[in-house]
């Protein structure tokens, strides 16, 4: 996108590569690859990795399941690597309470945007993950992002605050999105293997 976490990422003296099909402008990136993932993956070596973050991307997908394959494949031999993968919560208390009331309606950002082609709750962001045999290591609620819809001041500060201990009592409820961390299943004959190496 504009770059900006990988912009952080480099200032943490991480080596960053980028893909994205359509890269904004403020870029620091090195590498870059401007690649379209409905194309599929493109050919890198994906042994290099020790992360990889797909954060914000699986919902505008035209095919999440292959794309989650495909992934798995090229990280074959790769068991260091961690996936962190996030999307919307379609299930958001707000979403809901808009629903009960019958409204659905596209926007340019946030939940509803209207370039997603897949909306997931978290249970059916959990069995996309696992479907496509990964296994998911962590779970994370992330809140509501009020200082983009309020600004910067006391009252998102306190609505985070307040969304975030909300979350402790039910993620799936109160999570505007869901963030996982997963690695991909490896077979023990593979885990041999690599061992013997």
């Amino acid at each position: 996108n504009n770059g900006e976490l990988g912009n952080l990422l480099i200032e943490k003296k991480c080596e960053v590569t980028g893909i994205d099909y359509n890269i904004k402008q403020n870029q620091k990136l090195k590498n870059y690859i401007n690649y379209n993932l409905d194309d599929g993956l493109p050919e890198i070596n994906y042994d290099d990795f020790d992360y990889i973050l797909i954060l914000d991307v699986i919902e505008h997908l035209k095919d999440p399941e292959n794309f989650l394959e495909q992934l798995k494949n090229k990280l074959k031999n790769n068991l260091k690597a961690k996936v962190l993968i996030s999307t919307p919560n379609i299930a958001f208390f707000i979403m809901r309470f808009m629903l009960l009331f019958g409204k659905f309606n596209y926007g340019s950002r946030g939940i509803l945007d209207k370039t997603h082609t897949r909306l997931f709750t978290f249970s059916s962001f959990s069995n996309l993950i696992k479907q496509s045999d990964f296994g998911i290591s962590k779970i994370y609620g992330i809140p509501a992002p009020f200082q983009l819809a309020i600004g910067e001041n006391i009252f998102s500060k306190l609505f985070v605050k307040l969304n975030i201990l909300l979350i402790t009592l039910s993620k799936k409820l109160f999570s505007f999105q869901i963030f996982f961390v997963i690695k991909p299943n490896i077979s023990l004959d593979k885990l041999l293997e690599q061992a013997e190496t």
